[in-house]
């Protein structure tokens, strides 16, 4: 959890913007505050400084330490206490006492500008001299430094810190898209509440809504506020651009300033919260509204679908920063074979949906490339995309990695908890990579995420609602898993909805040469392979696959002198292995793949015809024997039945 300071000048100013802050963000970061005048006694380490004002930041500046990002704030006056100076009399001379002359202008200013401008305002701080009869004071907190004689003291507290402060920090703090319109009706509802409270004072009414619309003028959001029957009681300049009003439309309905039936439909719907895409004018907007219960007002906030926009490609920064992004796509999966386009065809099919899959294939065949491809091909490409291996996740840490825990859950629990790696990939993908090693506690865990799309933190008692689409991916056969009670049938059969194999290389054998020039290229352009080796490397059994194929690769160009690699960079394994085989055992292999190429499946009877033909005596216990050892050696697989023998 960030840690967030505050340094204020006076301890009255730090403990009302400490609980302002509080009501923001105590619940995603650790708020601390200090006040210059207390003391200020170890230097400030946090990750956000926030200084109350511009007038004690040289000040202020000389506690921080290390790397902070420090904000200065924008302070505006408290709301709550408009109500008590729109009553004093109109043109009466009040004293505005603060603890110096600048703030003391500042607050003054900020007064004017709120339009409350119906009093005469005389500055005061230390060192001033009453020259006459006042009868009222303002103060923002400094009672201490009014003058003894005067009867009515308004006190209006600190100023507070703005909404454009507030949105810095929750930007500051990675948080901004999901918390802002949290923080956006809390702001709103302090205001509208105070609109609708002042709409049944005449005198006052317009000097409440001046209020208000500078408030409201200075966000970012077109914003509108109106009643159960489509009565607007505020809204800012930012609609009114948007929707192409003039004058003033406070008090119209809601169906004069919005053209399109729909539009009126959605913000007159009894949903406490929605959202919805629209055109105004030829622009598209998000709409997002909600109803204050109290008070049956409902709000409204319009962002351009351009901001929109923006804000995702900042997003996918962030995304990019915590490395929660995938890095492939289908282009990235080289091959011109049968097979791989076949599979290509069929994951592009499947990232179409939003729907569990299950990728089986043996090590190094790729499968967190497809699983990558999948999301980037799919409607959550620009969502986080979280990998987790189980091979090498302890048993006793993968529940707090995966659903996270709350503070104090165990010991050495960060302070604030920890969101777990299914909340972080919330709206994206989570890539369940050798998922076959996950313990059978931790599949029912799993099998109760896939079922209810909700998770519970360690030590947590709240559910949390999770969007999250899984790729599950192993090199085992889950299926006699299952059999064996090693794996939970359930849980298989919820992440088997879509399913790929990925083909070993020794069956897309076609593919060695063009992934060969592909790693070779990515290095070093001008190398070249003799034929020779390829011959060799084609026949190879690879059983580790692509990634041992890249690492030959890696080897080759590591010891070739020359500007071709040769025979002799191989390595001494690879050298020989093209004499490990005997010759009776290579024809028999040379017959299957020449008639896997053909359809054909690789019964002995097949084979003892074709090496008949040939002019060579095996007998079909001959090549049963053979077989066995070629099945032993880990290159042939034998089938029952009609399907035969076929390659691994």
């Amino acid at each position: 959890m960030k840690k967030v300071v505050l340094i204020a000048g006076t301890e009255h100013t730090r403990e009302t913007l400490h609980e302002q802050l509080e009501s923001y963000i105590g619940g995603i970061a650790q708020v601390e505050s200090y006040a210059i005048d207390k003391g200020i006694k170890d230097k400030i380490k946090a990750d956000i400084v926030i200084i109350s004002t511009s007038l004690i930041y040289n000040e202020a500046i000389l506690f921080i330490e290390g790397i902070s990002k420090v904000i200065v704030a924008r302070r505006v006056l408290n709301y709550k206490i408009i109500e008590n100076l729109l009553f004093i009399p109109e043109g009466e001379k009040v004293l505005f006492v603060n603890d110096c002359k600048e703030t003391t202008q500042e607050c003054i200013d900020w007064l004017k500008k709120l339009g409350l401008n119906h009093v005469e305002y005389i500055p005061y701080y230390p060192g001033c001299e009453l020259k006459e009869k006042i009868n009222y004071a303002i103060t923002p907190g400094e009672i201490d430094i009014v003058p003894k004689d005067i009867a009515n003291i308004i006190d209006i507290g600190p100023r507070l810190i703005d909404i454009v402060t507030i949105a810095e920090i929750l930007k500051e703090l990675n948080v901004y898209d999901e918390k802002w319109e949290d923080a956006t009706i809390m702001y709103l509802d302090k205001i509208v509440s105070l609109a609708k409270k002042f709409a049944d004072i005449s005198k006052e009414k317009t000097r409440a809504f001046n209020h208000i619309k500078v408030v409201m003028d200075g966000m970012k959001e077109a914003v509108l506020a109106f009643d159960n029957k489509g009565k607007i009681i505020v809204s800012n300049e930012n609609l009114k651009f948007i929707v192409g009003a003039k004058g003033n439309i406070v008090g119209k309905s809601i169906r004069e300033i919005f053209a399109g039936n729909n539009i009126i439909e959605f913000l007159l719907s009894c949903d406490k919260e929605a959202s919805n895409l629209f055109e105004i004018r030829g622009e598209k907007y998000i709409i997002t509204k909600f109803i204050l219960d109290k008070d049956n007002i409902s709000i409204a906030t319009l962002k351009s679908q351009k901001d929109l926009e923006e804000l995702e490609k900042q997003m996918l920064k962030d995304l990019y920063r915590k490395g929660y992004y995938a890095k492939y796509s289908f282009e990235d999966i080289i091959g011109n074979s049968i097979e791989i386009n076949y599979i290509k065809d069929i994951g592009r099919k499947i990232a179409k949906n939003d729907l569990t899959v299950l990728i089986e294939g043996e090590s190094g065949t790729g499968k967190e490339l497809f699983a990558s491809a999948i999301h980037n091909e799919s409607m959550r490409k620009n969502k986080p995309f979280v990998a987790v291996n189980f091979s090498s996740l302890p048993e006793n840490l993968a529940e707090s990695e995966l659903f996270g825990y709350e503070e104090g859950a165990f010991t050495g629990a960060l302070k604030g908890g920890k969101k777990g790696l299914f909340e972080q990939a919330d709206g994206g993908t989570i890539f369940l990579d050798e998922i076959g090693d996950a313990s059978l506690k931790l599949q029912t865990k799993l099998l109760r995420v896939l079922q209810e799309k909700e998770i519970m933190r360690i030590g947590g008692n709240k559910i949390i609602p999770i969007d999250v689409r899984v790729i599950a991916a192993t090199n085992k056969n889950l299926r006699e898993l299952v059999e064996k009670g090693e794996f939970r049938e359930d849980l298989y059969y919820r992440l088997k909805v879509m399913y790929i194999k990925l083909p070993p290389l020794r069956q897309r054998k076609e593919d060695i040469k063009v992934l060969l020039d592909y790693f070779i290229s990515k290095k070093d352009k001008g190398l070249k392979i003799k034929d020779e080796v390829v011959n060799i490397l084609i026949n190879y059994n690879w059983p580790g696959n692509i990634r041992e194929l890249k690492n030959l690769v890696e080897y080759m160009m590591a010891v070739c002198n020359g500007s071709e690699i040769d025979k002799m960079d191989l390595p001494l394994d690879m050298l020989h292995y093209d004499n490990m085989l005997r010759q009776d055992l290579k024809l028999i292999l040379d017959i299957i793949e020449d008639l896997r190429k053909r359809g054909e499946n690789a019964s002995r009877r097949k084979i003892e015809r074709i090496c008949r033909e040939k002019g060579i005596n095996l007998t079909e216990q001959m090549i049963r024997t053979r077989l066995k050892e070629l099945e032993k050696m880990g290159y042939v697989k034998s089938q029952k039945g009609r399907v035969g023998t076929m390659l691994l």
